[in-house]
Order: structure tokens, then C-alpha cells, then sequence
């Protein structure tokens, strides 16, 4: 489990920094390769968790994730 912590963390700590993103554009920031679907299921952990939020960017056409609470 230390292993998805840090993972957490790291999400966390690049939506902090960087603002709002897409999963796509998550992806590559964290260099991800292989199976999405362990990261898709943190991310949705995440979401229910209330650590980020997922909300809609009308500008991207594409839906978003960002740290719950950051302002834009």
C-alpha cells in the first residue's frame, strides 16, 4: 500500500503545482507506462475521497481533475 500512497502524493503534489489537468495530461506528467487501469482506480479513489475533484473544462472539451479546495 505504500507504493499507492506515494502515488498519491505524487498526483497531488502535480495537480498542486501545475493546476487542473486531464487524465491524459496526468499521464504524462507522472511518466506513466502500462496498465491504466490501476491509476485510473486510484484516481477515482482519490476522487471519492475527496482529495481531488473531477470537474468539467468547456475549453479543453475534456474533463479535469484538481486538488479539492485550489483555487484557479
Amino acid at each position: 500500500m505504500a507504493e499507492g500512497e506515494d502515488l498519491k502524493r505524487r498526483i497531488l503534489e502535480i495537480l498542486s503545482q501545475r493546476g487542473p489537468m486531464s487524465f491524459e495530461e496526468l499521464l504524462s506528467n507522472l511518466k506513466w507506462e502500462g496498465d491504466l487501469r490501476p491509476l485510473r482506480r486510484l484516481i477515482a479513489d482519490m476522487v471519492r475521497e475527496g482529495l481531488i475533484l473531477k470537474e468539467p473544462d468547456y475549453t479543453k472539451r475534456k474533463m479535469v481533475y484538481k486538488v479539492a479546495g485550489a483555487k484557479e
